[in-house]
């Protein structure tokens, strides 16, 4: 085998976290009162988006994009609403509804015993581990690594090395990250001196900023890639 540890992202790369996204959403608002249409999850997901972004470039806490993304939503859309009980009652929904990405339980059973397998995700410990249990995925993992345990978050070094000195010093020419995250898993990944496994999903573009080592549109590509 290439590669004997892989690290994987969850959300859009394990998950399908947009069709998570919008029934914990539409749960979420319709428990509060508020009434949900497709235009306030198309606004949702631009500010949610963008937070994410700049979270993962240090401008924001985790904790504060959390409510902020929703005082936004609201301002936005003349909306009166509590944000942090609807982001409360959002992360618990997402545990709700979780749906595998294609190809991603078969790509883990066929992998499970051959490498050493590890999560890492920037995503908040309470909704992931709701998301993990319900899945099914933990029993694929050594080790589960959520950026608000860890202390740090992708794609800062911090994060990679809490990683290794967790699960024990790694080969790094030997080690690859899996993400559909360009910034957070990617650059993280190329900082950190690991291979890359871009999961392009949507076929867009790869920017001239950002050189993955390897880019799928599907999850079973990454076998032959691990193979070789």
């Amino acid at each position: 085998m290439k590669y004997e540890l892989i690290l994987m992202d969850i959300d859009d790369t394990l998950i399908d976290f947009e069709g998570s996204e919008h029934a914990a959403l539409m749960q979420a608002m319709k428990s509060n009162n508020i009434h949900f249409t497709e235009q306030y999850f198309e606004v949702y997901k631009l500010i949610n988006r963008e937070l994410w972004q700049l979270f993962e470039k240090g401008v924001y806490k985790k904790n504060e994009i959390l409510i902020l993304r929703f005082d936004l939503l609201f301002a936005q859309l003349g909306i009166l609403g509590d944000a942090a009980q609807v982001n409360h009652d959002y992360l618990i929904a997402m545990g709700d509804h979780v749906t595998l990405e294609p190809g991603a339980e078969a790509l883990l059973d066929q992998l499970q015993g051959r490498v050493r397998l590890a999560i890492v995700t920037n995503g908040t410990k309470l909704a992931q581990d709701i998301k993990l249990v319900r899945s099914g995925l933990t029993k694929y993992f050594e080790a589960i690594f959520i950026s608000d345990v860890v202390g740090a978050h992708k794609p800062n070094e911090a994060f990679f090395r809490s990683v290794e000195d967790q699960i024990g010093p790694f080969d790094k020419q030997r080690t690859m990250i899996l993400g559909d995250g360009l910034y957070s898993d990617i650059l993280g990944g190329l900082r950190y001196g690991i291979a890359t496994c871009w999961y392009n999903k949507n076929n867009i573009d790869i920017p001239d900023d950002i050189e993955p080592d390897y880019t799928i549109y599907n999850l079973h590509e990454l076998l032959a890639i691990i193979e070789a």
